[in-house]
């Protein structure tokens, strides 16, 4: 129905089979969006965000689970199942503690206040999909590595961080898809709305576009559009990654 809606012309109304079934097709709804909304302005706020989360949660989400399933911590098990209660916790309980984290470190209304709570939440996920698959890497490996005078952090950096590829991918897809669409974090983070993401445009325009659902679902349409394609097209990573390393783990 949001597709239907968002081609169908704005002077027109959506009526065929309950509004599943275009009759004339029209890009006149996504003119007026990208007229009256800086729509790939926003695009780029949301690239910037989620890019960064997902760099900045692969980068430590991938030393932790390696120091977690190689190396000797001690007490790593009850840090590890320290790590795994904070999954239960639901987001909209940490909002209000963030917000009072960026707003004591002054990072409120900036792109560094969302990149670092993503990258916080992201990474207990991340911890737990990377340490299985390390853990289920033959220790044969970094023996012979490390006769061959190979030291530990090469041996992460050049052999088992290369191998985790598909392990990686499913951090990349997961921690891409829930910060791309994340929406509460940061309403109450972003005021400005020149650094405000694609998933609140709705918002940002919902009284502009109120008389033209047209242009509102074509909005959506353009939020929606991003993900889907990457999902798609990350899909197979996606499944190899979670039977291979997770399932081994």
């Amino acid at each position: 129905m949001m597709l239907a809606v968002a081609f169908t012309p704005p002077e027109k109304r959506v009526t065929g089979f309950g509004g599943l079934v275009v009759e004339e097709v029209s890009l006149r709804n996504f003119g007026i969006v990208f007229a009256d909304a800086p729509i790939l302005h926003h695009l780029l706020n949301s690239l910037v965000i989620t890019l960064s989360s997902v760099f900045f949660v692969v980068l430590f989400g991938a030393m932790a689970a390696y120091a977690f399933a190689r190396m000797r911590v001690r007490g790593k098990n009850i840090w590890f199942f320290l790590l795994i209660t904070t999954l239960m916790l639901p987001v909209p309980t940490l909002i209000v503690p963030l917000f009072q984290i960026n707003k004591s470190l002054g990072i409120l209304d900036t792109y560094l206040g969302l990149i670092l709570p993503y990258t916080a939440l992201g990474l207990p996920f991340a911890i737990i999909i990377l340490r299985g698959f390390f853990e289920a890497l033959p220790r044969e490996l970094e023996e012979a590595a490390r006769l061959d005078g190979v030291s530990q952090p090469r041996i992460f950096w050049f052999i088992a961080l290369p191998l985790s590829w598909p392990a990686l991918s499913v951090v990349v897809i997961f921690q891409f898809m829930t910060s791309f669409n994340e929406f509460v974090l940061a309403l109450v983070t972003l005021d400005s709305d020149s650094l405000k993401p694609l998933s609140l445009v709705p918002l940002i325009y919902s009284g502009q576009f109120f008389t033209q659902p047209g242009a509102m679902f074509a909005t959506l349409t353009l939020i929606t559009v991003p993900v889907v394609v990457f999902y798609f097209a990350m899909q197979r990573f996606m499944i190899g990654g979670l039977t291979t390393g997770a399932v081994k783990g």
